[in-house]
């Protein structure tokens, strides 16, 4: 009885005590978000167990915090492994990444409408398709480029925008890339780093033009560098994309030079219904062997807005050299090497 009376005792203090900073951080603005990706996919790769199979893309929740000029947030996916690879270890692992279940951690502070500076781990500014949110993506996967970029990183960035009219840069430094597949050897943190620069130019909604080149070293190793260049065009129902991104010295290989290119088109009939169709192409430069991925599809928006409903439905037509010929594309940039049938809906707040 007495340590119950103890215990309430401590309750109330602690109650009181909090009351008045509570009270007065009323000012602190925060969101809660969070959604979920179940799918139904059929890969004929997968032969002969090539029927449907049910699972799920993404499943996240998170938050954001804003309290005048600081912000900040932190987003997990349930649908990654809970472990860094490090038992009972709650800091930066040897590869210099935060646990898989973290997507994004940042913390940060707002100079002007114009500028701001973010750390934390948060995805590298390399690739316009790789930094389009997960919930509001084109077609259900993210496709051929996205092995090629420099992933999710732990560092810290200045972002500025709506400079001399609509031109922005970003410049990342932070530890090595350790969740990016291209970097076949984490690196060693605190001497190995990754760097990013972008410059970009928005002209309103209407055109958005990008420009990256980024690169993470390894100690005694091949550094990894990519280069990416892309382009959003929006007018009406109509939306076109293009992106061109090299990978040079990928997996450790100094020899290894690859390229992935995207085409995109999008046409809105209506608020319910989009029909898209993208095609990918990447080549190996080390055995000039090619693959390539169409997806032809259609985004069904059941919901209140693009977001919360939408049923994405993709049918993916597969070229070059993929499995099952004389030559079989073996390169960092992953695709289906056959045809598949994929199916994705969405619901998020």
């Amino acid at each position: 009885m007495n340590n119950k009376l103890i215990a309430l005792a401590v309750a109330a203090s602690v109650t009181a005590g909090l009351a008045a900073p509570l009270a007065a951080s009323a000012a602190v603005e925060s969101k809660w978000f969070g959604f979920t990706q179940i799918t139904a996919e059929s890969k004929s790769q997968d032969k002969p167990n090539d029927g449907f199979v049910f699972g799920a893309d993404r499943v996240r929740i998170g938050y954001k915090l804003k309290d005048g000029n600081v912000f900040g947030k932190l987003q997990i996916d349930f649908n990654k492994a809970t472990s860094n690879g490090v038992s009972g270890s709650k800091v930066v692992n040897k590869n210099g990444v935060l646990p898989e279940i973290i997507k994004d951690a940042v913390v940060g502070y707002k100079f002007s409408n114009a500028s701001k500076v973010s750390l934390g781990q948060f995805k590298t500014p390399l690739g316009m398709d790789f930094n389009t949110s997960g919930k509001k993506l084109d077609i259900t996967k993210r496709g051929m480029e996205k092995k090629l970029v420099l992933e999710r990183a732990a560092g810290v960035m200045l972002s500025g925008r709506r400079i001399a009219g609509g031109f922005g840069y970003d410049i990342f430094y932070g530890n090595p890339a350790g969740r990016a597949s291209a970097v076949g050897t984490n690196g060693t943190v605190g001497k190995d780093h990754t760097t990013v620069a972008r410059v970009s130019y928005d002209m309103g909604k209407l055109m958005h033009v990008e420009l990256a080149t980024g690169k993470s070293t390894v100690n005694g190793g091949t550094d990894y560098k990519a280069t990416d260049f892309a382009m959003a065009y929006k007018r009406g129902p109509m939306t076109g994309k293009f992106e061109y991104i090299v990978g040079k010295g990928a997996k450790n290989q100094a020899s290894a030079k690859e390229t992935v290119w995207l085409l995109h088109y999008g046409y809105r009939f209506n608020k319910k219904f989009e029909g898209v169709v993208r095609y990918y192409d990447a080549k190996d430069d080390a055995t000039n062997l090619k693959l390539t991925n169409m997806y032809i599809g259609a985004n069904i928006f059941l919901g209140s807005n693009k977001t919360n409903g939408r049923l994405q439905l993709n049918y993916v037509l597969v070229g070059g050299d993929k499995m099952g010929s004389a030559n079989v594309y073996s390169g960092t940039a992953k695709g289906y090497t056959d045809s598949a049938i994929l199916v994705q809906y969405q619901v998020s707040f």
